[in-house]
């Protein structure tokens, strides 16, 4: 199994800080469930008591895909593909 990658216009760098924890899937997931989202990872923006933004990652450690998948899975959500993952 695969995680899904985002389509083109959501996969590149997320332009701003990104602030990324990697932890075994059991603790991804809880992490991830606290805050409403029932996944293996997860993101969310955080605003910084300056005001600053920055889209914060839950990514599994020992997931059915690799890190880098999750990653790359979780940085289009920061770049605004939505949570239903339409593929356009």
């Amino acid at each position: 199994m695969e995680v899904t990658a985002p389509p083109e216009r959501y996969n590149f760098p997320y332009p701003g800080q990104v602030i990324e924890r990697v932890l075994p899937l059991d603790e991804a997931r809880k992490l991830c469930a606290s805050i409403g989202i029932y996944a293996d990872g997860c993101s969310a923006f955080v605003t910084g008591e300056n005001g600053s933004h920055a889209c914060y990652i839950v990514l599994p450690l020992d997931g059915f895909d690799t890190v880098a998948a999750y990653r790359r899975h979780e940085l289009g959500h920061c770049n605004g593909w939505p949570a239903n993952h339409p593929p356009e």
